[in-house]
């Protein structure tokens, strides 16, 4: 029989295993995605879509329960069902975003007059849903944009192992040097030092990965930008988490909770970078 502390480290053990192989399935599935045709990949982000829009709706369901301050785990949250008109609301929000890759105007704009009017109707209607709503829709739209152009594998490509990166080196550092937490109202667990390591260990990767594409000064510049969105888009998720009450978006993916706890940071880089362009401002080095 295992005590206390050897049933721990056998939990921590299986729970890293669940992790790893759960990493190692949506990594082929992102790549195997990635690389067929428009109207799979369009299939395939109006999927994600529907599912973190229903991970942010039921959350803000979740937080009207009276008893959200007594249980916060998400064997509640699991439980919870969002109402018919979010479901509508989900629904009319993957049509607009999927006809905006059609030269359908008179549809777009009947769609969006649709959520519109859906939204004003919702008794439970607050800004914090609306812009939510519009972060995760927003990404969305840019992604089926980026994805019509012809260096849409390269920046996707960048984005998603960049973020993963950051990730990975702000938990590593964070964890093994430990000290003061950075916001530990929004996000227990991160700490400066993590922080730091997320910031400093992608410029170093990228330095040595893209030298011959650019300068060096333009690539230390661009990465800390880059590492500083992605963090930030990773505490916007933690905020409203903490808003909802909840410790995971959802228990969708084995090991690692929700949609919304593994694209965070990328919806912040793709929502930046998409801007970027749209700008103009070409001062990208991964092309």
């Amino acid at each position: 029989m295992l005590t206390g502390k050897e049933g721990l480290v056998v939990i921590e053990r299986n729970s890293l295993f669940l992790r790893t192989l759960s990493s190692f399935v949506m990594l082929t599935v992102f790549i195997a995605i990635v690389h067929s045709d428009n109207l799979i990949f369009l299939i395939f982000s109006q999927f994600l879509l529907f599912l973190t829009c229903w991970e942010i709706l039921r959350m803000l369901e979740f937080k009207s329960f009276e008893n959200k301050k007594e249980d916060r785990s998400n064997f509640l949250l699991s439980r919870c069902k969002i109402k018919q008109y979010d479901l509508i609301l989900i629904i009319l929000i993957n049509l607009f975003v999927f006809l905006l890759n059609f030269q359908f105007l008179a549809s777009q704009i009947f769609c969006f007059i649709l959520i519109s009017i859906c939204l004003l109707k919702l008794t439970d209607i607050s800004i914090v849903k609306v812009i939510s709503l519009l972060y995760v829709t927003s990404s969305f739209v840019f992604l089926n944009k980026m994805s019509q152009g012809s260096e849409f594998i390269s920046f996707i490509f960048f984005i998603v192992f960049f973020t993963m990166l950051v990730d990975i080196s702000a938990y590593f550092i964070g964890s093994l040097i430990g000290g003061p937490k950075i916001l530990p109202k929004i996000s227990p667990n991160k700490t400066v030092a993590g922080c730091i390591g997320g910031l400093v260990v992608p410029i170093f990767f990228c330095t040595i990965i893209f030298f011959k594409n650019s300068n060096i000064s333009n690539i230390i510049y661009l990465s800390l930008l880059f590492s500083f969105i992605s963090q930030i888009g990773d505490l916007i998720e933690s905020g409203f988490k903490r808003y909802c009450c909840v410790k995971d978006s959802s228990n969708i993916i084995p090991g690692h909770g929700g949609l919304l706890d593994r694209l965070d940071s990328i919806f912040a880089l793709i929502i930046f970078v998409s801007i970027i362009k749209l700008l103009d401002y070409n001062f990208f080095f991964i092309v």
